[in-house]
């Protein structure tokens, strides 16, 4: 990723310095040159154009979208789209798909720790913020009795869990105000689930947000 961001930088000093022993060629040797060092002249500038051609050819090949983004690939035009157009839609989409390589149901998801299991959660652990707000997100987006229950039933340990991936992805105030209720408000749980549903608009920004920020590791 770094010859990515460096290459245009080079590509243009490659050409600049071309672009000056041209012109120096050009207004310096080519008037006192015979007709033998013309020839040699203009194979040096040939040269300078091809080599000029190669390398932005080889820009063009490795900036394609050779390498599929979690996030970023639209497998029906086969291409990555500029994170630009990232949606929280795309998004979410994508960690539904991420949440069938880690669980097979929700249950899972909240009773065996997944939050903790290194080796579901990629390089640098870095769906696990995602992963967290998924699990609180899915609980107001869905609805469902059944899933409230997992949150209010949920261990000390999967919450300290949770806070600790919020806190990974940058939250500071959320996990506080989590950890309170979570440790104060078992017997309320209504008073959970508004808290839930509360944030739901923030913890989509927050997840496309994390996403937009970290895509260079989600190739």
């Amino acid at each position: 990723m770094n010859l990515k961001k460096k290459l245009p930088l080079i590509l243009g000093v490659i050409g600049v310095i071309s672009l000056i022993g041209a012109i120096l060629l050009f207004a310096i040797a080519l008037p006192q040159a015979n007709a033998p060092y013309k020839k040699v002249l203009t194979s040096l500038i040939a040269s300078f154009m091809i080599l000029l051609t190669a390398l932005i050819a080889y820009y063009l090949y490795i900036t394609r979208d050779s390498e599929p983004n979690f996030f970023l690939f639209d497998r029906k035009k086969k291409h990555n789209i500029p994170v630009e157009e990232l949606t929280f839609q795309i998004v979410n989409e994508r960690m539904n798909f991420f949440l069938t390589l880690v669980c097979e149901n929700a249950n899972q998801l909240w009773q065996n720790d997944v939050l903790e299991n290194d080796r579901k959660l990629g390089y640098r652990r870095i769906y696990r913020p995602l992963l967290a707000y998924k699990m609180l997100y899915d609980l107001a987006d869905k609805n469902v009795p059944a899933y409230w229950e997992l949150l209010y039933n949920a261990t000390p340990e999967t919450v300290n869990s949770i806070c600790e991936a919020l806190e990974q992805g940058g939250e500071k105030e959320m996990v506080k105000a989590f950890r309170f209720i979570m440790e104060n408000y078992r017997s309320k749980p209504d008073r959970i689930k508004d808290f839930v549903c509360g944030n739901t608009r923030y913890i989509r920004g927050r997840m496309l947000t994390y996403v937009k920020r970290n895509i260079e590791i989600f190739y």
